[in-house]
């Protein structure tokens, strides 16, 4: 088996990298490959960011994950966002039954999981596993020395939206490889 290999997708916000694992996702359903793992797309009202979902990569399925943080509420929240305590639990549930797999994502680790050790803290752990064969994680380019620094080998792509359609291209070439002869 080929060893398993991490990818630090890294952009700001509104860069762009929930949208490259989803359209990468299209592109891989003709490969049948197992993916699993958590996708966490933003919401609008009015073309306004008002909430994220989370997404069972696996199942498809959706539950509303945060809200904007008007209140400043502390627990489970970030400046920006308040997250539901039940779709958190629901996505760590998620996390812990991701593995093994092929292609194992984890969209975003951010603050909470870094700094507070609250959040998708599963995604640590499938990550760690590495029961799969490649492993795309999204996060904040404020994080990546962090994640470096608890997976050295990764590799890091810096997304923006100008360079999209290459990233998916090199991740589908980088998934299709991997994959290939098991």
């Amino acid at each position: 088996m080929k060893p398993a290999r991490i990818f630090l997708l890294c952009g700001s916000s509104g860069s762009g990298k929930t949208t490259t694992l989803l359209r990468l996702l299209e592109m891989l359903e003709s490969l049948s490959l197992d993916c699993r793992g958590v996708l966490c797309p933003p919401g609008f009202t009015n073309d306004e960011k008002t909430y994220i979902e989370i997404m069972d990569v696996a199942s498809g399925d959706t539950r509303r994950l945060a809200e904007i943080n008007h209140d400043q509420t502390q627990t489970l929240a970030t400046a920006w966002w308040k997250l539901e305590p039940n779709a958190v639990g629901w996505g760590n549930q998620i996390l812990q039954r991701s593995t093994p797999c092929d292609i194992l994502i984890l969209d975003e680790i951010g603050p909470l999981e870094f700094n507070r050790e609250e959040g998708l803290v599963e995604g640590f752990k499938a990550v760690e596993s590495r029961e799969y064969q490649l492993a795309l994680v999204t996060m904040r380019p404020s994080l990546l020395e962090k994640a470096l620094h608890r997976w050295p080998d990764a590799k890091v792509i810096q997304i923006d939206r100008e360079n999209q359609m290459a990233v998916i291209s090199q991740l589908y070439n980088e998934a299709v490889a991997a994959t290939r002869n098991q």
